[in-house]
This record gives structure tokens, sequence and C-alpha cells, in this order.
């Protein structure tokens, strides 16, 4: 566990820190928060790029509003956490260097698949999965793969965030460095190498050439999942009600506004159930609206 993770804990009471296996047997960490009745409801919250179960967006705010009316709260760490990060396998001999700098996107259908499984392993039957940023390309992604065992548990979903990490990047690095990068990242051809990402939405300073063209690469899933000017394809395939949440001012939204790309996102959508919320002066981590947030995004769950 990261230095500054008591720090951000202690702003949590009476939490559960759990141990579990992704779908293909890696170690993994995750905290609870339950109410005092029992209830069969339980939010599962994936956090964001280079994240972790205890620094994710809106945990303390979400998971305490959360505990008030009587569901469960679980955020889970992935392989994706922080940056660079070594992580084991329950097979002694195995082990997996990953983090946000060199995670395979698609294997997060394995760290929510077990993250999911535990939940049901404690007798949760209701299952609310809500991501923040890259969280919410993860989610799209478990629910449009056949590989997801768990997903028909998945109640609904909410989007904190839901950007378009393509066009952010491209828009920060301008044209001609972005095509640099990918053309260097492409003749890497699987190799461990690093590119340089300043100027970036990327929360250091480097990324593994996947990695990178993982959000690059349009025809990726990663990239295509939340890429406005394409046809929102994983959105459209999705039945499950969905809550989307935007900051108004969010910093990462460069060619659309946050109040454009929700519009697109309910046109995209064509389940029977479509809710969303454009919190006024805040951006993409909805600092000083967190329990504005928390209030509606847990009275959408509670209502289903």
């Amino acid at each position: 566990m990261k230095a500054h993770s008591a720090k951000y804990l202690k702003l949590l009471n009476n939490v559960d820190i759990l141990g579990f296996d992704a779908s293909d047997g890696l170690m993994l960490y995750s905290m609870l928060v339950k109410p005092k009745a029992r209830t069969k409801k339980a939010i599962l919250h994936i956090h964001g790029l280079g994240g972790s179960f205890y620094g994710s967006n809106s945990i303390p705010e979400i998971s305490a509003e959360a505990k008030r009316k009587g569901i469960a709260f679980m955020s889970t760490l992935t392989r994706g956490s922080y940056v660079i990060e070594e992580f084991d396998y329950r097979s002694k001999d195995k082990e997996l260097l990953a983090g946000s700098a060199l995670e395979r996107f698609e294997d997060c259908v394995y760290d929510i698949d077990g993250a999911i499984g535990l939940l049901q392993d404690m007798g949760f039957k209701k299952i609310f999965l809500e991501g923040h940023s890259t969280g919410c390309q993860k989610i799209l992604y478990y629910m449009n793969s056949k590989k997801a065992k768990n997903k028909r548990v998945v109640e609904a979903v909410g989007f904190i965030g839901p950007i378009d990490d393509h066009n952010y990047d491209l828009y920060e690095m301008g044209e001609k460095k972005y095509e640099k990068l990918v053309r260097i990242a492409k003749r890497a051809k699987g190799k461990t190498l690093f590119l340089p990402t300043e100027t970036t939405g990327y929360t250091e300073k480097l990324i593994g050439t996947e990695r990178f063209l993982s959000t690059a690469d349009l025809k990726k899933p990663e990239a295509r999942a939340l890429y406005y000017d394409g046809e929102l394809d994983y959105v459209a395939r999705l039945k499950k009600p969905m809550f989307v949440a935007f900051g108004e001012n969010d910093e990462l939204m460069k060619k659309i506004s946050a109040r454009k790309a929700a519009t697109m996102l309910s046109k995209a959508y064509t389940g029977k159930r479509f809710e969303s919320m454009i919190l006024k002066d805040t951006g993409h981590t909805i600092s000083g609206k967190r329990k504005e947030l928390a209030k509606a995004l847990v009275n959408f769950y509670s209502s289903i």
C-alpha cells in the first residue's frame, strides 16, 4: 500500500480490507463498507487510470451515502492500479508486472469478474457497477465482453467523468507529436518500451507502448468505447439502467463539452432508463460537489 494511503483511509470509518482473486488467478485487494442492517445490494467501484481501491474519485462521499441508504460499497484494486506495480498470482511461481503504464486493458474483465464473484460469495445479489474516468471504459468493455462471467448480476451501471481519452491525448499533444509516438509504439511490436507522455492526461510521465496504443488505436476496445466521434456502439448495446455524471468544466473533455457528451450518450443508449447530471462549477474530479454526486448516484441505485 502506498505511503499516502493512511491519510486517505482515515477519512473512512469501519472499512474492511479484503483479498480476492481475479478470475485468472491474480491476487488483488478491495475495501468494503457495509451498512448496519443486512442487505443484498452492493456498489462496485472501478477506479480511473493509475488509481487504487482507496484512491479513486468520491469514495468517502459515495460509500457514506450508500451506507446511510442501506447499500454496501466496495472499491477494488485492479492490475491498472498505481503506475508500475508487481502483482502475484495464486500460483506462487507466476508474477505480473502491470500498473497503469503496462496493464493490458482487456484483462480488466478478469479483475471485475473476480470482484463481483467476491460480492456474490458474501451474499450480495444486486450489484451496481460504477466507474470513474478509465473505469467507465472498463465497465463498458466488461458489459460487452463474452468473457465476462458475472455480468448477469449487474443491475445498473454508473459512469463518473466518462471522457474520450483518444481525443484528449490528440488535442494535448498535437497531431504531429501524437502520430510520431503512435509510429514508435507500433514499431516496438510488444517489446517493453516506455514513451514520454508529458502534456498528456496520464498520471505519470511515461507509458508502455501497448498501453499507449490502447487509447491511440481506434481499433482497440478502450479507444472505441468512449470515442465521441464514433458510433458509441458499446453504449448502444448496453441495456442495463445507466447513470452518467460529468463535472460541467471537465478539463479532460477537449473536443466537445461535458454537456454535449452526456447528450450523445443519451442518444446512443437503447435501454429503458438513462439518467444524467451535470455538476456545475467543478471538473473531472468533481471537487466541491462530491456529496451532491453521491446523493444522486445512490438515489438512482436505490430506486432499482
